[in-house]
């Protein structure tokens, strides 16, 4: 600035000396004077600062951009590094001013003597900038805290491909240390197994066009040679205003999981193989029990035919030349192959149920019961028992084979209630601990729950034939068929007080809500 210009800027001049140019400075700005103080101040400074041209004409600059209060420049103050230099060319620094954080520029103006005649003060407000700034370096030293306590070995690649960050646990899974990474960024990829380089390859070409985050399993080879499988996961990285800033990858060491995997696939090759065994052993029992169900059907049926005839030849040929001792004998001997010969059509039905192919198909469990009542019924016309049967019970089996279960159950409870004046037989359903369980129930002979455990077994009976008749496979039969249902079947009695046959059916279906009452 010329000297003979020196005037248009003392104190007190018109705000119009400075001209327009000044004021339309958008950051605040003052001219000082090394001898008068501030010369002149534009309309930035005075919204800033709160205060007036007039106001500030004279003063530091310091008790101006700094604060009330300030009496003496702050350390490092750029003015007072200017003055006190003499220097020639713009010193500048961050510095709080106006509550904030600004960018301080002072700006030498020399007159034609080269003599040092104003400073032009500029002060740019970056304070958003720097605490966005801040806020970044807090996040990614927390970004960097929690990946370094990790288990995974994270890294993050800029742009460019250059590494930027890896994790502490590099070194557990790869034998190399974090700063290897950073000095050798091709490591990155010499240490993947040869076999799956084309597939890393792939997945990068593929990462460079997504948004989305990738995965993929591949294998390293450690610095000790030994082989790794990693699970690794990646993705784009943005800002926030969408500026891409690199890719954030992370693996993960998954080589204990696939030994497990691989002895999993092992065991269930080995458990194949033996089901397989296993099935054909049973395949070639079967084979055995039909061949000895034929043997029982034919080759212990005809002795059985031939004492059954002697017999009723000796009752009618020589029935009156034996005492009363001879005919009990040969009685016995009578009922003897008849019991024998109902044994071994219980045992053919045993095993007739438990090879039977099953057909499954919906079955009303509750006509079934009325129609097996009906012919009960019909067959002893001489007793009157109350059925209570609920209605509406379908479930999903074997129609034959629950027809089986039906028959025995039901027909248990009308044989162990023939000795009840008023007897009771109630077939229905009820749900205990989440599961449906269908019932037969009756007020009949009953039984100690001491014994209970025999009664699913063939032959066994809690009862003597001469009390209540019977071959004891019925229960045994019921058994297997709701075992092959997937079910389960139990009792719940006592003596002289009735006995409760109950059963589940894992697909059975529930009745419906509208289901009639019992009758």
């Amino acid at each position: 600035m010329a000297s003979g210009e020196r005037s248009d800027v003392q104190p007190g001049r018109s705000r119009s000396a400075c001209g327009n140019v000044f004021d339309a400075i958008g950051h605040p700005a003052v001219i000082f004077d090394p001898e008068h103080g501030i010369v002149a101040a534009n309309r930035a400074v005075e919204k800033a600062a709160g205060l007036t041209e007039a106001e500030m004409l004279g003063r530091k600059c310091y008790e101006i951009f700094h604060g009330k209060g300030v009496t003496a420049p702050p350390a490092g103050c750029p003015m007072e590094r200017l003055l006190a230099s003499n220097r020639m060319e713009t010193v500048e620094m961050e510095m709080e001013a106006f509550g904030g954080i600004y960018l301080v520029s002072c700006t030498p103006v020399f007159d034609e003597a080269g003599r040092l005649d104003k400073v032009i003060h500029i002060s740019t407000d970056i304070t958003d900038r720097k605490r966005a700034e801040q806020a970044l370096r807090e996040s990614e030293e927390r970004y960097r805290i929690v990946a370094d306590y990790s288990a995974d070995w994270d890294f993050w690649l800029a742009p460019d491909g250059g590494l930027l960050y890896v994790s502490l646990a590099c070194r557990d899974i790869t034998g190399y240390s974090r700063e290897e990474f950073h000095a050798d960024p091709a490591l990155n990829m010499r240490i993947i197994h040869p076999d799956d380089r084309p597939l890393i390859e792939r997945h990068n070409e593929e990462a460079l066009r997504s948004v989305y985050p990738l995965s993929l399993e591949f294998r390293i080879v450690t610095r000790e040679g030994e082989v790794r499988w990693v699970t690794h996961v990646c993705q784009p990285v943005f800002d926030s205003g969408g500026e891409f800033r690199g890719r954030r990858a992370s693996n993960r060491d998954i080589t204990d999981l696939k030994r497990v995997e691989a002895e999993n696939r092992r065991l269930n090759a080995e458990l194949e193989r033996r089901v397989a065994e296993r099935t054909a052993q049973l395949e070639a029992a079967n084979r055995e029990l039909e061949s000895f169900s034929y043997s029982v059907s034919h080759d212990l049926r005809a002795p059985l035919r031939h004492v059954t005839g002697f017999t009723n030849i000796l009752l009618e040929d020589c029935g009156e030349q034996l005492d009363e001792t001879g005919l009990d004998c040969l009685m016995r001997v009578a009922r003897a192959t008849r019991r024998m010969e109902e044994l071994i059509d219980a045992l053919l039905n045993l095993s007739r149920y438990t090879r039977k192919e099953m057909a499954f198909e919906p079955v009303d469990l509750s006509a079934m019961a009325r129609e097996i009542a009906a012919e009960l019924a019909k067959a002893d016309p001489a007793r009157t028992v109350m059925f209570a049967i609920r209605e509406g019970l379908t479930v999903h089996g074997d129609a034959g084979l629950l027809r089986v279960v039906m028959e025995n159950l039901l027909g248990n409870a009308w044989k162990y209630t023939g000795r009840v004046a008023e007897a009771t037989i109630e077939f229905g359903r009820e749900e205990r601990a989440g599961k449906v369980v269908y019932f037969v129930r009756d007020n009949g002979a009953g039984f100690d729950m001491a014994y209970a455990g025999k009664l699913f077994s063939a032959f066994q009976r809690l009862h003597g034939s001469d009390e209540f008749e019977g071959t004891g496979i019925g229960l045994a039969t019921v058994r297997r068929i709701i075992g092959r249902h997937g079910g389960e079947v139990w009792a719940d009695a006592a003596p002289e007080r009735g006995a409760t046959f109950s059963f589940t059916l894992p697909h059975g279906s529930a009745p419906r809500e509208d289901a009639g009452r019992p009758r």
